[in-house]
């Protein structure tokens, strides 16, 4: 492998249906690492330990007007049948259902 830029000297090839491959793509993005880091990291790890693999960073949404146009937008396209006028104070009465916390 004289002529190859690769870091690490061995290939593994593995066959992986596309939803597989989607689902691992998918997996890594949530937890900010690549899918080749994801599946070394579920290779090399020993039984009954835990996995040296960052958990999943949660999604934060920005606060205010844009957050919810996007939600309306969002479920504007599913539903097209409702009006827009009538989505806005359920998706907003959802957002702050969500955003509320426990006293």
């Amino acid at each position: 492998m004289s002529d190859s830029n690769r870091q690490f000297p061995v290939r593994v090839d593995l066959r992986l249906t596309v939803e597989e491959r989607e689902q691992l793509n998918e997996e890594a993005l949530k937890r900010g690492i690549s899918r080749q880091e994801l599946l070394r990291a579920r290779v090399l790890t020993k039984a009954n330990e835990p996995e040296p693999i960052p958990k999943i960073k949660p999604i934060h949404y920005s606060a205010g007007r844009d957050s919810i146009d996007r939600a309306i937008d969002a479920v504007t396209r599913v539903y097209s049948y409702v009006p827009r006028h009538k989505l806005e104070p359920i998706v907003c009465t959802v957002i702050c259902a969500l955003n509320a916390r426990a006293k």
